[in-house]
């Protein structure tokens, strides 16, 4: 059944792209062999999942998991994913070597080949190490093959991000990597409740933060739970668990984060006028116990085991945390209910929150390789398997997306929020069921079955809550998102930037704990500026002026 629709959906690529392809001819491209080093000279758009005329090999640095849990005969290099590329493209993908994906371990192999100068054809880099391979010169120009075979769907996922992916792969108008794009909603944070607790004592849902703090306070009074949980990270603009994220973007203030100030020039975040209120707040809520005081000194897993053992009840957190810890709160205690709210809003009514980075890693292509396109053909086809979970495809290999030849994670910017919109509006009956694939019929089947023995497959809850629970609410207009500016590394900021966050970080924990005064904020944006933090912004203000 899965392999009628699959084909039914590559009948209908195929038609489609032989109508590109048609296009392109009659659009008078041209395809002409160079002579000199195998490159065809191509001009115009070009079947973007069409298989190379002879067989090409790309030799890989290849990122891998720790533990595949492949079967006997599939291995990292040689798997169903990767025989079913190979076939579609008349491509062979040779890992030149392969590292995991476990602490610093890739890392510091793709360091080794820059070292060294031996490059495999193509590997995933970070920008630092991009940037590193941009000044020697060592990568392909790319802007041409984008703009001749990118697909629609990865196009469509590369504007997803406003430019902002592709831009930060190019230098001097040369496009020198394909970028990932990371999912927008994972950086964003929500307000999670025991919706049960809420109804049992006949609260309402919190909106404001004087609300949030008003549930807090029952909850502690009738339920013996902990305050608001917290952590030795305060803030994380990637991803915060336990955060205080969202406490400081009501005040309007974004620590961590760069963005414009009221002139239109970059300024830091976390020495902006508004930090003050948040920190005083921060501070008052510590001294009123409604913030554990201990907090500084706990790790995440100290704060998830208080929720898991039903003894937290509110904390912040992004939406798929049902996949962990609620998954095993509600394991512990089936009675457990846990609703995601966008709170606390800010005087504007709706919920304040930083933005991170679409793109962190880069896939780039050694400069001389002779087959670009077949790199993007590639990425091409990963975007459209990875949309389709590996349906159709894999039988009997686990779908795993770094299985794929290239350990590049693309997705659509807005992914979660409407994948989660797509499953409401078959649950509503605006849409029918059979319009949904592969994640998304994933998701509506967990619902389902969710729905038919509720809390009896904690897979199935999990993704029904993350995405029906989690991710839905932030596709609503109750969300202002803030965009940061700048997310890379300047000059000083390499040599600098360690010291003036453990300044940063310091500061924070001694105001809100009240060891130091409000004020003392005053002092720490003195030191900030004088020790580093003035010559920075003016590089982060010339890099976006470019």
């Amino acid at each position: 059944m899965k392999k009628h629709r699959l084909a039914a959906i590559l009948l209908g690529s195929i038609l489609v792209l032989s109508a590109c392809s048609n296009a392109a001819d009659n659009s008078g491209s041209n395809t002409a062999d160079s002579g000199n080093d195998g490159k065809e000279n191509v001009v115009g758009k070009q079947d973007p999942y069409a298989p190379m005329a002879e067989p090409v090999t790309i030799t890989i640095g290849k990122e891998a998991a720790v533990d595949p849990k492949l079967p006997d005969g599939s291995t990292v290099e040689d798997n169903e994913l990767t025989r079913y590329f190979s076939e579609k493209l008349n491509v062979k993908y040779e890992n030149a070597w392969q590292a995991t994906n476990s602490g610093d371990a890739y890392r510091q192999k793709v360091s080794l080949s820059l070292t060294g100068g031996d490059l495999p054809d193509v590997m995933v880099v970070d920008k630092q190490q991009l940037v590193q391979l941009v000044n020697a010169d060592m990568l392909e120009d790319l802007t041409a093959v984008y703009e001749n075979y990118v697909s629609p769907n990865l196009k469509a996922a590369y504007d997803s991000t406003n430019g902002y992916s592709l831009n930060s792969a190019t230098f001097d108008g040369k496009l020198r990597a394909f970028p990932n794009v990371s999912p927008g909603a994972d950086a964003e944070n929500l307000l999670w409740v025991r919706q049960d607790w809420l109804d049992e004592l006949g609260l309402t849902a919190p909106k404001t933060l004087d609300d949030i703090i008003a549930v807090t306070k029952v909850f502690q009074d009738k339920k013996g739970a902990s305050g608001i949980l917290g952590t030795q990270q305060i803030v994380n603009v990637g991803t915060s668990q336990y955060g205080f994220d969202t406490i400081f973007s009501s005040f309007g203030a974004y620590p961590e984060l760069w963005m414009r100030d009221e002139q239109g020039k970059a300024a830091y975040g976390s020495v902006q006028p508004q930090m003050k209120e948040a920190l005083a707040k921060l501070q008052s809520m510590v001294k009123e116990g409604l913030i554990d005081p201990e907090f500084a000194v706990k790790k995440p897993e100290q704060a998830t085991e208080l929720v898991v053992n039903g003894q937290a009840g509110i904390f912040f957190g992004p939406w798929w945390l049902p996949f962990s810890p609620l998954n095993d709160a509600v394991s512990q205690d089936s009675k457990a209910e846990w609703t995601a709210y966008l709170a606390p809003a800010g005087p504007e009514g709706k919920l304040n929150t930083h933005m991170g980075a679409a793109s962190s890693s880069y896939l780039v292509v050694r400069k001389g390789y002779e087959h670009p396109e077949a790199v993007l053909k590639t990425l091409n086809l990963q975007f459209d398997v990875d949309q389709l979970q590996g349906e159709g495809i894999v039988d009997q290999d686990p779908y795993q997306w770094i299985n794929m030849p290239f350990s590049l994670l693309l997705s659509n910017y807005d992914d979660k929020e409407k994948k989660a919109l797509a499953v409401q509006a078959v649950i509503d009956g605006s849409a029918a069921a059979d319009t949904l694939q592969g994640e998304a019929k994933q998701i509506y089947e967990s619902y389902l079955k969710d729905k038919e023995t509720p809390k009896k497959d904690m897979a199935a809850w999990s993704q029904r809550h993350a995405f029906l629970t989690g991710a839905l609410v932030l596709a609503g207009d109750g969300v202002h998102q803030e965009q940061g500016v700048f997310y890379d590394q300047t000059d000083t900021m390499r040599g600098k930037w360690a010291n003036l966050q453990k300044l940063e970080d310091e500061t924070m924990l001694k105001i809100i704990m009240g060891s130091e005064s409000v004020d003392y904020f005053d002092s720490f944006v003195e030191k900030w500026k004088s020790q580093g933090g003035d010559q920075i912004t003016e590089e982060v203000q010339a890099e976006i002026e470019k």
